[in-house]
């Protein structure tokens, strides 16, 4: 199945429910060789099946984000160029590194043949005052 933006989410929690269902079996069936009893057995399971959740869950969206960015980014996407679910783009401010609609930035300025958006002046005229140091 192809990862898109429009499909990141379902993706997501199938991926990372089954990882953290896959490692708990894993602990389950340990426990059995191990001769545990059943309420050990169960309960270890469950442990191991929470936490994994807790640490796959946001790494899993970034990862398959980064591979439908990869497949999918739209032509007139830059370089700092973000997707968000529901396809508007957006930009990082070089200055402050925050994500902001082009649509509805504070300033841009050109420097060496591409737009680069800001979230407030501040940030515009620190750029403009030294662009060699933020345009990267």
């Amino acid at each position: 199945m192809r990862v898109t933006e429009d499909n990141l989410n379902t993706v997501s929690a199938v991926v990372y429910t089954a990882a953290a269902s896959l490692v708990a079996s894993v602990v389950f069936a340990l426990a059995i060789v191990a001769d545990y009893d059943w309420v050990a057995r169960i309960g270890g399971a469950g442990w191991v099946f929470m936490l994994a959740m807790v640490v796959l869950m946001p790494i899993v969206p970034s990862l398959l984000r980064e591979r439908a960015r990869a497949d999918g980014q739209p032509a007139d996407a830059g370089p700092e160029a973000i997707v968000q679910e529901g396809g508007n783009m957006l930009v990082k401010d070089p200055v402050c590194g925050m994500e902001i609609d082009p649509a509805s930035a504070a300033g841009s300025s050109e420097y060496e043949g591409q737009t680069h958006y800001f979230c407030n002046l501040n940030c515009k005229q620190s750029f403009d005052a030294e662009p060699e140091k933020y345009a990267g």
